[in-house]
């Protein structure tokens, strides 16, 4: 006689991984990290990184103009 076929295990993405409190992970949202989660449009990095560059810029320059002023 004939054994009835098994179901098909369903095949999780991140199965293999535990989370940070020992629990499996079973979805690929809770897989990834919180970075790649809340990720930052490319114009608003483009921004901060000018803002940065640009303070940098103004930090040198304030350097220059005290060390030539007369003591």
């Amino acid at each position: 006689m004939l054994k009835p076929r098994r179901k098909p295990q369903k095949v999780y993405p991140n199965a293999d991984r535990f989370g940070e409190d020992g629990r499996r992970i079973y979805s690929a949202y809770d897989g990834a990290s919180v970075a790649y989660r809340y990720r930052r449009p490319v114009w608003l990095k483009r921004i901060q990184l000018a803002a940065i560059t640009l303070a940098f810029i103004a930090a040198v320059l304030l350097v220059i103009v005290i060390s030539a002023l007369p003591h």
